[in-house]
């Protein structure tokens, strides 16, 4: 059956549906950011909690040392590839929210995304 061409016979519902949908696509990038970072954040605590273990049980000064030295150099490597892997989930987040932004324009103009 085809689509009513008058427009007083359209869905009224279509542009909320557009907005609804680009809205869920908009927070589903912001959650997978934040999810990122909590991942993040728990392994990261982890290894602060083993090292505080290990730094526990150096039997002296020189082994505490290597442990703190050991440890710093990991924490500096695993920030700076958090860095990077947020840096292309932001731009991505970006991107998700600019299209979003656009499809609930058309939406509310009642205009096609052409997706």
């Amino acid at each position: 059956m085809a689509k009513p061409t008058d427009p007083s016979q359209a869905d009224p519902t279509e542009p909320a549906k557009g907005v609804m949908q680009a809205q869920v696509r908009m927070m589903d990038a912001v959650l997978k950011q934040n999810i990122e970072a909590l991942d993040f954040l728990k392994t990261r605590f982890e290894k602060d909690r083993a090292m505080l273990g290990e730094l526990a049980a150096a039997p002296d000064a020189t082994a505490a040392g290597a442990v703190l030295s050991g440890f710093w150099q990991r924490l500096a490597s695993d920030y700076m590839q958090e860095a990077g892997r947020l840096s292309s989930l932001m731009q991505a987040t970006a991107q998700e929210i600019g299209e979003g932004t656009q499809d609930e324009i058309r939406s509310a103009l009642g205009r096609k995304t052409g997706k």
